[in-house]
């Protein structure tokens, strides 16, 4: 060994027909036999998809605690389109620790929407929770994602989502029709009826905090509104209502929040904009940090129990408030929107991605760009017939 008191040796062709060894052996059902090839290399190499075999394996051998670790120390070497948060979440599911199982399938799901079974499993825990909000909103992605549309269990869970929807219209149209005689009263009652039914409804959520807002009953009509707004975050008639909620409750730093949402949706109106903005000046001289930790006291509550809808509304608070941004909101906040809506930032990359492909010529791998995206988007979308209208066959 000339100059040199040691060498390394290359051992990647070793460990290449290791991996795959290990990789057939599991493949067949040796889960011990892959495992011991798994942790041989662990001797000469480690990587987040080396940590995330092990952890499977250990999983198939029903070994839950050695499982956790190492999909533990997977996701500590790549927190992002790590496959051993689902793991993760069905061992929290399993000790019946439902908020850590819900939290580790969120951030599967931030990755891979279209996992039929993760959304399954936000659905299903979400209901033994009572959140029917969120798992409703669950129970919709996994009928729009499941590859088998004609199994049992899909048709079972399509009638039961149905059926809630059917109902929901149905109580709120009565709804309408008591409003039209000025029966309030029973307006109320079957709206609330409508919304436990269907609580992904705007129209629902909009009218009961509408009406509750008439009765001064401001924190029923607070909570309508947020759910109206979790649906629909462009609404001017959620938001101006929202905001004098907000006022009638003191929450003042709350109201100037929704008030700095409206701005930029009436930019157009000069008289209304200056008004919002006459509005939001003795609001925004009244805070101070302490009004901020408020609102991240109520954002962690929400966060700690998985309604991440109301805990982005209050992060956003925060981000909006803290000007000297002392936190860094925003990363909190767009790990919520990818928990909630990660189909848009992936059907921008996937354009992104296959408008490159398509100008080079490469109209193969375009076409799985834009499948992604049909697959991701709604049939009726505009970016669902951009993407359409880009495939070529090849």
């Amino acid at each position: 060994m000339a100059n040199s008191d040691y060498y390394i040796q290359d051992n990647s062709d070793i460990e290449d027909k290791k991996l795959e060894a290990a990789k057939e052996l599991y493949a067949s059902g040796n889960f011990a036999g892959a495992l011991k090839l798994y942790l041989d290399m662990v001797n000469t190499s480690y990587s987040y998809k080396l940590y995330y075999e092990i952890g499977r394996c250990y999983y198939k051998l029903n070994d839950i605690d050695n499982a956790e670790l190492f999909f533990t120390r997977s996701v500590s070497l790549e927190n992002y389109k790590n496959p051993s948060y689902t793991f993760l979440g069905n061992i929290y599911h399993r000790r019946q620790i439902i908020e850590k199982a819900i939290e580790n399938w969120a951030l599967a799901f931030s990755y891979k929407p279209d996992d039929e079974a993760v959304c399954l499993n936000l659905a299903t825990s979400y209901f033994s929770k009572d959140m029917k909000f969120q798992s409703i909103f669950f129970y919709e992605k996994y009928l729009k994602y499941a590859k088998d549309k004609t199994s049992a269990y899909y048709l079972d869970i399509k009638k039961s989502i149905d059926s809630f929807k059917y109902f929901g219209n149905d109580f709120y149209q009565k709804a309408k029709q008591a409003l039209a005689l000025d029966d309030k009263e029973t307006a109320l009652q079957t709206l609330e009826i409508a919304v436990k039914n269907y609580p992904l409804s705007f129209d629902t959520n909009y009218q009961l905090g509408k009406l509750y807002f008439e009765n001064n009953e401001y924190l029923k009509a607070l909570m309508y509104l947020k759910q109206a707004f979790c649906i629909d975050n462009k609404s001017l008639d959620v938001l101006e209502l929202l905001s004098n909620v907000m006022v009638n409750v003191g929450d003042f730093t709350g109201s100037y929040c929704v008030m700095k949402r409206i701005l930029p949706l009436v930019m157009n109106n000069q008289k209304e904009y200056l008004e919002i903005l006459k509005a939001i000046k003795p609001l925004e001289d009244s805070f101070d940090k302490l009004s901020i930790e408020g609102h991240k006291e109520w954002a962690e509550k929400y966060y700690s129990y998985n309604n991440y809808h109301f805990a982005l509304f209050e992060y956003e608070n925060c981000l909006i408030m803290d000007k000297n941004c002392s936190y860094d909101y925003s990363s909190v906040v767009q790990e919520l929107k990818s928990f909630i809506n990660p189909e848009e930032r992936i059907i921008k990359s996937c354009f992104e991605r296959g408008g490159f492909c398509y100008s080079n010529g490469d109209h193969k791998q375009a076409n799985k760009y834009f499948s992604k995206i049909m697959t991701l988007s709604n049939e009726n979308s505009p970016e669902y017939r951009l993407a359409k209208s880009r495939i070529i066959n090849v």
